[in-house]
């Protein structure tokens, strides 16, 4: 039960955070007429604060002391402030919607949307170690997760452009903002946290000794141009879809089930790999294969 609660939790941080990453861009540019510039300005600003604030929450976190924990009052408020956050973004009103004031509530929306994003992932994500602790508790809980988020994924990425292409951006958001509220619904009573692990260290510390190991700055390289790829590739399908194959907006969920179907199976493929190459062999080969296909699309 504690390993369904805490991966119910990831559902709905996916279905959320898929379909905003996704489909923001499409929306403003698309539907609003959102300067291209402007938008490559804000979401720049947003990187950077992004950047900053993850350590500066979780140090917070760290030292959160209350008879409700620590994570957990900062989960309380930060849920619904964070759906909050995803509807106002989707919700555009009609005097917000001029040239002159779209740019500054677009730049306002995304940044206080991002701020209780960090806030509500990096909670969730420290209550891993400390509700899960033996090496196999761990593992079984791990893929649990792992496939609540694929459901996160299939929801916010894959099945999103069925819905907003016949209820709107607005009624999406509505819609994977609720069920995204009964998936924390279920996943908040279930927290458990460990009074005795608590962080020793300062923030100046923390970033010394992370700044000072060479793995970070291999895997941390790695990941940017990971995530780099995928975004460009997550973000531009609904215009590829739209203005080089001239499809419908609905029908960019059937580009993305390909996808989905394909990476499917050769997530067990990938497995057996991990076993007999070793995590790290298969961890780089993953990427070689990825920056290969990469100039083919």
């Amino acid at each position: 039960m504690k390993k369904w609660r805490y991966a119910s939790g990831q559902l709905g941080l996916t279905l959320v955070s898929e379909s905003f990453g996704t489909y923001l861009a499409f929306f403003y540019l698309e539907k609003l007429g959102l300067s291209a510039a402007f938008y490559a300005l804000a979401r720049t600003v947003y990187a950077f604060w992004d950047a900053i604030n993850d350590p500066l929450f979780g140090h917070l976190s760290d030292r959160t002391k209350t008879r409700l924990g620590r994570r957990r009052p900062w989960l309380l408020v930060g849920v619904p402030l964070f759906l909050l956050f995803y509807l106002l973004v989707f919700w555009v009103p009609d005097w917000a919607r001029s040239p002159q004031v779209l740019p500054y509530y677009f730049a306002i929306g995304i940044v206080l949307y991002e701020t209780m994003a960090t806030v509500v992932w990096t909670n969730y994500g420290a209550l891993f170690p400390e509700m899960f602790r033996g090496l196999s508790e761990r593992a079984g809980a791990a893929a649990l997760k792992r496939g609540t988020e694929l459901f996160g994924f299939i929801l916010g990425i894959a099945v999103a452009p069925l819905v907003y292409a016949q209820v709107g951006f607005l009624g999406m958001a509505l819609l994977f903002a609720a069920l995204a509220f009964l998936a924390f619904l279920y996943f908040v009573p279930g927290i458990q946290e460990d009074p005795k692990s608590e962080s020793s260290l300062g923030l100046r510390e923390s970033f010394r000794l992370v700044l000072a190991n060479r793995a970070f700055w291999v895997v941390a390289l790695v990941g940017l141009l990971f995530e780099f790829g995928r975004t460009v590739i997550q973000t531009g399908m609904a215009f590829y879809a739209k203005h080089s194959l001239g499809l419908p907006e609905g029908a960019t969920t059937f580009l993305f089930a390909a996808v989905f179907l394909v990476a499917l199976p050769s997530v067990f493929l990938w497995g057996r790999l991990a076993g007999a190459l070793g995590g790290k062999r298969a961890w780089r080969l993953a990427h070689l294969f990825m920056g290969l296909g990469g100039p083919s699309l």
